[in-house]
């Protein structure tokens, strides 16, 4: 790892073109070939670029600098982010940021903390501005899929751009990254967890056989560390992959081995988030006794744990399945309730969406198509597409019943376009 790329690095950060920078040091070409590692500069010249680029000389010069002791460091802190040991990286990275100069000051161990403080910072949903930083600096000195002899600095590679293509949704670049850590890695746990991410990348591309296989990788390995809740969680993806292949009976039972595991570990999160999934498959299933007994657990659960992040969402299939069963009444009960539990603008959303299938259950008519054109406004001037999905369809359909032609024709347009998006 050569000056070239550090030089290039702070350049960039400082808006400045090679033009500007090199002016009163050495010629623009020049700089261009120390930039990309064809000429090391003297001592003399690095001295100058640092006070134009307004960082300590050391930075520049000691860009060779090794501590074992904190690359170790680094080491341990990778570790903590990838099983998810949260007080440990707090206090790592508390640690390693009051050692900041001594960390950053050679290009090796500048670019490990860089990589994993990116890849905590994209678990976490970090500050963008930060993580833009963050990936400018990374993709100066490696590039992603680049084979390094350096098997450490492969893993933390690996690692950030795992990450990096999972949140941007590239697929198949992320599974290459997963892959290569799997074989990396000598810790079981750290397997576990890749393979649990190559299961859900798998799902994502609805892969399923493959995301079955890589999932019951992971439950192997979860038995064996007794890792309970991440047990459960993989039941809880087994089941919701046989799911989404229609498999209902399959994904009961993996639902159902997961709910086991929750009841002996209480964690109420995740048991939640089983109750309501077994609800759906009974609603699907045309079970709504059982599914309207599974999303009451669900809303309870999370009321019995203080959590109310997306408890909207079992109150929405629940509130839905009372409107199907024409349970009316019951339906604005819980609706009422459902509304001073409203976390979002996006739980708003849904609820008016309820509302609005409320009063045409009731033949309110007026009231659904006021409530339904307020709703679909709000979501057309904010843009929210994949909101609108099935609104216009539903709006159309009512005018086209209401013998109101012109009116279900654009509403029926808008769905087509919306659809072909």
């Amino acid at each position: 790892m050569h000056i070239g790329r550090r030089i290039k690095y702070v350049r960039q950060l400082r808006g400045l073109s090679q033009s500007e920078l090199s002016v009163g040091v050495v010629s623009a070409t020049h700089l261009s070939n120390i930039e990309s590692g064809k000429y090391v500069p003297s001592k003399d010249i690095l001295v100058l670029f640092a006070d134009k680029l307004e960082v300590d000389e050391d930075y520049l010069l000691e860009y060779e600098y090794m501590d074992q002791a904190l690359i170790d460091q680094i080491i341990e802190l990778k570790d903590a982010v990838v099983i998810g040991d949260g007080s440990r990286v707090k206090s790592l990275l508390n640690h390693l940021e009051s050692l900041e100069d001594q960390v950053v000051k050679g290009i090796y161990s500048e670019l490990l903390y860089t990589l994993i403080k990116g890849a905590h910072f994209m678990k976490e949903g970090g500050n963008q501005d930060k993580l833009t930083s963050i990936h400018l600096l990374v993709s100066l000195y490696i590039k992603d899929g680049e084979m390094l002899d350096d098997t450490v600095l492969s893993s933390f590679h690996d690692y950030y751009f795992g990450l990096y293509h999972f949140q941007h949704n590239h697929i198949h670049a992320s599974l290459k990254h997963y892959y290569r850590l799997v074989t990396q890695t000598d810790d079981k746990l750290e397997e576990g967890l890749f393979f649990y991410n190559i299961s859900l990348l798998h799902k994502q591309n609805r892969e399923y056989y493959k995301a079955i296989e890589a999932a019951k990788e992971c439950l192997h390995v979860f038995q064996q560390k007794l890792e309970w809740d991440r047990l459960g969680e993989t039941y809880n993806m087994i089941g919701a992959i046989h799911w989404e292949m229609t498999e209902c009976e399959a994904a009961m039972e993996y639902f159902h081995k997961g709910e086991k595991i929750v009841n002996m570990t209480n964690n109420k999160k995740l048991k939640s988030r089983i109750q309501h999934n077994c609800g759906l498959i009974n609603k699907q299933l045309g079970d709504y006794g059982t599914a309207i007994y599974y999303f009451r657990k669900s809303i309870e659960t999370k009321v019995e744990d203080g959590d109310l992040h997306n408890i909207v969402l079992p109150y929405r299939s629940l509130i839905g399945s009372l409107i199907d069963r024409n349970k009316v009444e019951e339906a604005k009960l819980v609706l009422s309730h459902a509304k001073q539990h409203c976390q979002s603008e996006q739980d708003q959303y849904y609820l008016k969406e309820l509302e609005a299938f409320i009063f045409e259950k009731e033949e309110r008519f007026e009231d659904f198509e006021r409530c339904m054109n307020d709703l679909i406004k709000e979501l057309e001037e904010r843009d929210y597409q994949y909101k609108l999905k099935g609104l216009y369809e539903r709006l159309g359909d009512y005018y086209y019943n209401n013998r109101k032609y012109k009116l279900a024709a654009s509403y029926m347009k808008k769905e087509i376009q919306l659809s072909s998006v």
